[in-house]
């Protein structure tokens, strides 16, 4: 930027401070992978149970989980002991912290809670409805929810019940909304949507 000086009209340049280092940056989202990784770890003894084999132990359902998830966790911490010792120095708020993590990662967490919503609205609505308005959500909050996209949502949709209910035979259980229409129109959308 450039400035005069109206006594003198010498030109000084002034630069703008735009320089970002890898140290400016937060290490929010490696806190969030840590505690969702040592949670998973605590719960992998109920989920995933022993299977008696005599191929050894590394053929157990809960041996690569456990791999992958400590893996995850070692890398995560390595990452969380860098950003502690970061912020150590830099002593910043927690709270300013927290605000910096969600304003960061926003697109990812609602993306996450409407996942979440949508599968668990899958035995309410079914398939083809909760797809459809999973889809068209996402679209809306990427701006791009035009007449283009949604058409090749709703294409994309009925090729997929097509090849999974018809082609492959996958069947789901019934569907609560559908219990609400007439047996004959129930028993259509059970079986196409």
């Amino acid at each position: 930027m450039l400035k005069m000086n109206n006594k003198n009209t010498q030109i000084q340049t002034v630069a703008p401070d735009t320089e970002t280092t890898v140290s400016d940056k937060g290490y929010g989202i490696y806190v969030g992978l840590l505690i969702v990784t040592l949670v998973l770890l605590a719960m992998l003894p109920w989920e995933a149970s022993w299977v008696n084999t005599r191929r050894g132990w590394y053929t157990q359902p809960m041996f690569g989980t456990a791999l992958g998830l400590g893996i995850m966790a070692i890398f995560s911490l390595v990452r969380v002991v860098q950003s502690l010792r970061q912020q150590l120095l830099q002593l910043q708020n927690p709270a300013e912290i927290l605000a910096d993590f969600f304003s960061n990662y926003r697109v990812a967490l609602i993306s996450s809670a409407l996942f979440f919503l949508y599968i668990n609205t899958l035995s309410v609505f079914g398939f083809f409805l909760a797809s459809l308005i999973f889809v068209t959500t996402l679209l809306w909050l990427c701006s791009l929810l035009d007449r283009t996209w949604f058409i090749a949502s709703l294409c994309t949709l009925i090729a997929m019940v097509l090849i999974f209910r018809v082609g492959v035979s996958v069947w789901l259980p019934d569907v609560w909304l559908y219990g609400l229409l007439p047996d004959s129109w129930a028993d259509f959308a059970n079986q196409y949507l």
